[in-house]
Formats: structure tokens, sequence, C-alpha cells
């Protein structure tokens, strides 16, 4: 090769710098590359040697920084500033052909073939691929490629692992060999630290107290979806919060909000509803996207009914926010109800139960009204389900304040009137038992059987008696004197 060859070999390594530079700076676009072209000499001479080499991918999380050079990183606090590196992480390594031909970038004709190759490009004629090799990073975030023939490769990033990727790294190309500027010499074991996005942000889940403590009232669980920075150049593709409803709430109403304010379902501008039986997605559409702002916050709002306890009365909510590629759970946020029965008895008679006695629940010693209740037939009252409390708050004191007792039974007056019951989150079959007594009324004072006509039949008797005995006393002795005489 003489050297005009080389020469011109050497100006068409460079041209190709532009395009190798983007695996070199993350998400940075291909002006930021091709202004570094412009800043070195290109090199003067083809001095390649072999016909193979390799490709090292760093993979690491943050912010793409300044370009790199192909070479491996050695120094300690340029490895340490780095960042954390993302191991799992799939790429697929492709060669580039054209007209069919693997572009050999150990001649002229290859070089000139593959400075007109764009990322943009790459994937319409006259170009294609003619190999794939699918990669994915190991400890560290590390994979290295061997044994790849001289040649211009397209590299993209094909999967997350179980990285939290918001933005991933655009698709890059890259030379092997790679041309060294400042030296005029090539590196043939190439490596490249794209750098990644991650989405940090930790959606929370809350649940709200009831509008009333009794089965049937509405409950708000509000999910808060920070909205995540992203890399340069990348923008929000999709934003969901989805939500699996227990089946023991019934869905009422749907608010969304960003930054604070409300969102319209709307097919552009705000968002759309969709899902089947208790699922419930919500998707954010391109306008409303494009509103979004990192730092700010997406909100949603479910008001639901609570319609049953089914077998512990613990009903809890999880929601997922899913942003471009990225998945993040919320908390368990839960709210605990318990059913309760109260049965009223006789006093006397603990196997007797009393109808008609009539009760007011209260939230506490005369606080808020909860409800009035009368026992049935059976002498109770039951309450199919009362809030006892959210998370691991399981239990709830009640006042039940009798106001009427059972036809014949007395009314307890003062503190007696008051019941304190402590209810348990609990199934619909398990509910909280109480009993409250009542004694019986007493009756008029009624008169002694007989009365004073009975003391003077008494009386009677016992003159009559005394008069008997002293008759026979007087009998015996005028015997007793006549036997002597």
């Amino acid at each position: 090769m003489n050297q005009q060859e080389r020469g011109g070999l050497g100006r068409r390594a460079l041209a190709l710098v532009g395009v190798t530079a983007l695996a070199l700076i993350g998400t940075a676009g291909i002006g930021s590359a091709a202004s570094a072209v412009d800043e070195v000499p290109p090199p003067s001479i083809s001095n390649i040697t072999g016909t193979m080499g390799s490709l090292t991918i760093h993979k690491h999380a943050g912010d793409p920084g300044a370009a790199g050079n192909g070479s491996v990183i050695t120094d300690e606090e340029a490895i340490a500033a780095l960042g954390e590196g993302l191991e799992g992480v799939e790429f697929s390594i492709q060669r580039v052909a054209k007209d069919g031909v693997p572009i050999d970038l150990t001649t002229a004709a290859g070089w000139d073939a593959a400075q007109l190759v764009t990322p943009g490009n790459v994937m319409a004629a006259p170009y294609s691929f003619s190999s794939t090799t699918p990669v994915e990073t190991g400890a560290g975030g590390v994979v290295t490629v061997p044994d790849l023939p001289y040649g211009l490769y397209y590299v993209t990033e094909t999967g997350p692992g179980d990285n939290s990727i918001v933005s991933p790294v655009a698709p890059f190309l890259v030379s092997i060999p790679y041309p060294v500027a400042a030296d005029s010499s090539w590196l043939y074991n190439v490596h490249v630290y794209p750098k990644n996005k991650l989405n940090t942000t930790v959606p929370t889940k809350t649940v709200s107290d009831p509008v009333a403590p009794l089965l049937g009232s509405t409950v708000t669980w509000t999910v808060t979806a920070p909205i995540p920075a992203l890399g340069a150049g990348d923008t929000y593709r999709s934003f969901v919060i989805s939500d699996l409803l227990d089946p023991r709430l019934e869905l009422t109403g749907i608010v969304v909000k960003i930054d604070g304010v409300e969102v319209n379902p709307d097919v552009s501008t705000g968002y759309t509803r969709s899902g089947t039986g208790q699922s419930v997605i919500v998707t954010l559409n391109t306008d409303a996207r494009t509103a979004l702002v990192a730092g700010e916050n997406v909100t949603v709002e479910y008001t639901t009914k609570v319609v049953s306890l089914g077998d512990n009365g613990l009903i809890d909510n999880t929601g997922l926010v899913y942003v471009n590629d990225t998945t993040k759970e919320t908390d368990h946020p839960r709210t605990n109800w318990g059913p309760l029965t109260v049965t009223k008895k006789a006093a006397q008679d603990p196997n007797r139960t009393l109808q008609g006695a009539e009760f007011t629940l209260y939230d506490e010693k005369d606080g808020n009204i909860v409800g009035t209740y009368m026992t049935n037939s059976a002498g109770q009252i039951v309450i199919d389900g009362l809030y006892v409390g959210m998370g691991t708050d399981v239990t709830e004191d009640y006042w039940l304040l009798e106001t009427k007792a059972p036809a014949g039974y007395a009314l307890p007056t003062g503190d007696a009137a008051w019941t304190e019951v402590t209810v348990n989150a609990a199934g619909e079959n398990d509910p909280t038992m109480i009993t409250i007594n009542n004694t019986q009324q007493n009756g008029p004072n009624l008169p002694l059987t007989g009365s004073t006509g009975t003391t003077m039949f008494m009386l009677g008797g016992l003159a009559l008696l005394l008069t008997a005995g002293g008759v026979a006393l007087v009998a015996s002795s005028r015997r007793r004197q006549g036997t002597f005489q």
C-alpha cells in the first residue's frame, strides 16, 4: 500500500470516529461526536495488523460523560466515577454488510463504505447485517466479545435484565479496529462505556380512612409516582399506572393528576383507562407525556366501595408504575374491617334472648354516631362490618348506648347504659361477639295472703286450746281430791 493510499485510509478511519464515538458517550447525539472529529488530527498511515479483534462493553449507571477513546480505563479515580456496574444487560452485536457483503476494515474500500453508515440508515438498503451475536453483561457490568473479524458493528441494547433502566443507550456503531488519532496506531481490543439512566424513583400507595366506618362505605387509594429523570435526548415513551383491585372493592371513581393538576380522560392530551374486571390501567397519552417534568409527580386516586369482608377482613392493594421500560412496585397499604354481633339476654335467665332492645353505636363515648340498631327476634344486632384501622392496626374500640330496653326489662342509666366493645379485624363468618344483659322489671307490691283474718283465726284457735287445757286441769284436780277424802 503506497503513501497516498495509507493517508486516504487514515482519513476514512477518522471519519468513522464520529460514528464510533456514540458507543463511548452513551446517549449523546451525533452532533457531539462530529465535533470531536474536528479536534484531533487524522492518522496519517495505515499499519493495521491481523484480522480479528474484540469488543468489551462496560455497562454503568449514570449520565454520559465525555467521549471515550476506545481504550480501557485503568485510573482508579476514573473507575470510581463510572458509577454502578449493571449486570445482566443484554446487547445484540451485528456486523454491518453493504450489498450483502460484510464490510471489511482491512481494505480501503471497506473504510469508504463504513464512513457512509449511520445508526439511522444502517437498517435500510444497501446495508444489512451479516451476523448477530447476543451477549449479556456479567459481574461489574462487563462483557467481552472475542474473535470479531475486522469490520463495522451495530450494537443495540436489547434488554435491561433486572436493572431499572429508564433510558437505554441509543444504538451505536463501533469499528474493529479503532483508530488512535494521537499516534496513528490502532486498538484491536476496543472498550466502550455506554451509560444508562436508571429509574431510582420510589412510588408509594396510601389508603384513606373510610367516609363512614361501616361496610359499604368508600375508601380512596392514592398512587404517587415520581417522574424519573431521563438520559440526554430521551423522551417519556410510556407512562402507565396499573392496579389490580381486591375483589372486595368496587371501583366508583378515578382522578388522575400531574403535579397536582387534574388530567381529563382524553385520547391525546390526557389519559386512557383500560383493563377488565378488577384490573384498572391508566395510560398517559402523547401530550400528557410531553408535559412531564422530572421530579414532579403523577398521582392516581381510586375511590372504591368496600362491599364485603371475605375470609379475614384485611383488604390490601399494590400498584405498578411503568415508565419506558422500567417497572416499579408501590408499597402495600391495607384497610381492615371486622363484623360485630351483640346479643341481648335476661340477667335472671341466660338462655332467654330479648327482642326489641335499642342501641346507638358511637365511635367513642359521647362521640360521633355510627348507627342505631334494634335487637331482632333472636335477640341480636348483627353489624356486617366495622372499620378497625389500616396497616397493622387490626382493632378498634366502639361504644354502645342502650336507649330502649326490651318490654318488661329495666333500662340502665348513667354509665351503666354504656358498653365498650373492641372490634377485631376478621372475616364475615367470625364476628366479635358480646352479650349485654337486662334485669327484669319489679312488679307492684301485693298484700299477704289472708292478711288480718288469718291472725284472728290463729288467736281464736289458741284461746280454745288454752280453755280446753284449763278445763282438763280442773277436772283432774277434783278427781285427786275425791280419792284422798
